[in-house]
């Protein structure tokens, strides 16, 4: 009786300590906004665009300065703070801080993945449509 309770023991610390997967920590560099062709792209155009898509998929921003946001993404335990700078034509996500989501300095939990490129689309569909 013993050896199935230790043996159902390790099976779940061993499924368990699978979950927490990381992935190398990938800075979004110069991609290109939508519609920045048109006349009417402006930096504060470009700027009004990545707030509402951060807003609409939960993240808090702060104005850092013209040209440059920081969002923060707090979900249940976890928090992803990325700086995203911009112009008229492109934009950059780049990591800036985190909590609990087992960053090392090269790796972080897989779900930045995720949040990174959902934010991404949703970049993509305000520019479209201002």
């Amino acid at each position: 009786m013993k050896q199935v309770v230790y043996l159902i023991t390790l099976v779940a610390v061993l499924t368990l300590s699978g979950c927490k997967k990381t992935i190398p920590v990938r800075d979004f560099n110069s991609m290109p906004i939508s519609g920045a062709h048109s006349e009417k792209s402006t930096v504060k155009s470009v700027e009004t665009a990545i707030l509402q898509a951060c807003l609409s998929l939960g993240w808090k921003t702060r104005v850092v300065k013209q040209g440059e946001i920081e969002a923060t993404l707090n979900i249940r335990k976890h928090q992803l703070v990325v700086s995203i700078t911009h112009d008229n034509k492109e934009y950059s996500i780049k990591y800036k801080d985190s909590v609990n989501l087992l960053y090392d300095g090269k790796k972080i939990h897989r779900q930045y993945g995720n949040w990174t490129r959902n934010l991404m689309n949703s970049i993509s569909a305000f520019s479209l449509s201002n």
